[in-house]
């Protein structure tokens, strides 16, 4: 009898312990949701007051793509990067620390930024614990276009390149000599034993 009651007990313990890692995924997942809304809402309204306070015309080379002209710190939002072919509009933030990828997309520091020559890195998570905004990376093909919204240009990219590399593989914020886009997230999902890295080109 004792035997039987303990068996139930378990059993109650494991449905419990179900419920609550379903609660907490879903509770994290809306959480996330409502404070990425909350980023795009702010980074737009950034990109309306610089359009009405500019008073003169600049050319996307003589953009400083950072926000106030003045070198990011981490958490400010820089842009919002789009890629159609998945549905993708995220927020990207300074810095890629748990903070930071919490709400956003997190530009890699010590990278080129988005106008500039080099390799701007980007990177994101893409579970339920941490958030899903590259959640559909792993869709995205050669040819694709990528597009980074910045408060004064939307910069435009296409897709060249797609590898999966291993987690000690730093090639990825490698500088270059050509505008680079790179995107990168843990493969395969959930169980995240490598990375996904997008490599994209500057066309517009």
């Amino acid at each position: 009898m004792k035997f039987r009651n303990i068996i139930r007990i378990t059993g109650y313990v494991f449905i419990l312990a179900g419920a609550i890692l379903v609660l907490g995924s879903l509770y994290i997942n809306i959480k996330q949701q409502v404070m990425r809304e909350a980023a795009i809402a702010e980074f737009k309204d950034k990109i309306y007051e610089v359009t009405e306070l500019e008073s003169e015309e600049t050319t996307p080379e003589e953009e400083v793509a950072i926000p106030g002209g003045n070198e990011a710190v981490e958490g400010d939002i820089l842009y919002i990067l789009r890629i159609p072919s998945i549905d993708s509009e995220n927020p990207v933030r300074e810095g890629v620390s748990m903070g930071v990828l919490e709400d956003a997309l997190g530009h890699e520091v010590d990278t080129a930024y988005a106008g500039s020559e080099g390799n701007c890195v980007i990177a994101g998570h893409r579970n339920y614990s941490f958030g899903q905004f590259f959640n559909r990376l792993d869709e995205v093909q050669v040819n694709d276009l990528i597009y980074l919204d910045t408060a004064k240009h939307t910069f435009s990219y296409i897709v060249k390149d797609i590898k999966v590399v291993e987690p000690t593989d730093l090639s990825v914020l490698e500088p270059t000599d050509e505008e680079i886009l790179t995107l990168y997230t843990c493969t395969p999902i959930y169980i995240a034993t490598h990375r996904l890295v997008i490599t994209a080109e500057r066309i517009g």
